[in-house]
């Protein structure tokens, strides 16, 4: 503790940011793990799809289910008055608002990896600065009066630096995590809308048959 506080009062700051980043990195490796977002039982339901009147049950767990996976496969199924190409869009685009709330906290850890750096940096000048004014007054004979603003130029640069690379570490684990599994729900997605063109056409069953059989709220999804 005392070699922290020796790095003046730039340390509370950083401490700050390495609270917040650790507080960050724990949350999102709970809640962004694969079974949490992509669903087994989902994937499970969407590769038995054989039938048409299969998708009322897909369509009930997604109402079950409350996450990204489910919200994504709900809108490959409503909006029967979309074309084939409209439908792939409309599920590209829920896609990316899903990403949106994956993403989340994800900018503390992208703002703590830029000013952490910037911080130890100011510290250092600070540090430096305390230095020449001592050498100033005392001259260079005493090392030991200026050795502490050394010190806490040399504390607050290893403190900054040890605080941001494991933020961008985890910053772009994290964010690479999600870019993967958004890809995957869209392609799980495309794997049902899919099934849901072939399916009908062989049972000459279309689109919207389907959809007015899935119960909606209100009248909307």
């Amino acid at each position: 503790m005392e070699w922290l506080a020796g790095g003046g009062p730039i340390m509370i700051p950083l401490f700050i940011c390495s609270v917040l980043a650790l507080a960050v990195i724990l949350e999102r490796a709970i809640n962004l793990r694969k079974n949490n977002i992509i669903r087994p039982e989902l994937v499970e339901l969407i590769h038995s799809y054989k039938r048409s009147e299969d998708i009322q049950t897909i369509y009930a767990k997604c109402n079950l289910i409350k996450c990204p996976f489910s919200n994504i496969i709900k809108r490959a199924i409503i909006n029967e008055h979309l074309t084939r190409e409209e439908k792939v869009l409309d599920i590209q685009a829920v896609g990316r608002q899903e990403a949106r709330g994956l993403d989340r906290m994800l900018i503390v850890l992208e703002i703590i990896t830029a000013i952490a750096p910037i911080l130890g940096l100011l510290g250092t000048v600070l540090g430096m600065s305390q230095v020449f004014d001592v050498i100033s007054e005392i001259g260079l004979g005493q090392t030991k009066a200026f050795s502490g603003g050394i010190a806490q130029a040399l504390r607050t640069t290893i403190i900054g630096l040890s605080v941001a690379i494991p933020s961008l570490i985890a910053y772009s684990s994290f964010d690479r995590k999600v870019d993967t599994m958004i890809l995957d729900m869209e392609k799980y997605s495309m794997v049902l809308l899919n099934k849901l063109y072939s399916v009908g056409k062989h049972e000459d069953v279309n689109l919207r048959g389907i959809n007015k059989a899935v119960p909606r709220k209100g009248g909307k999804e």
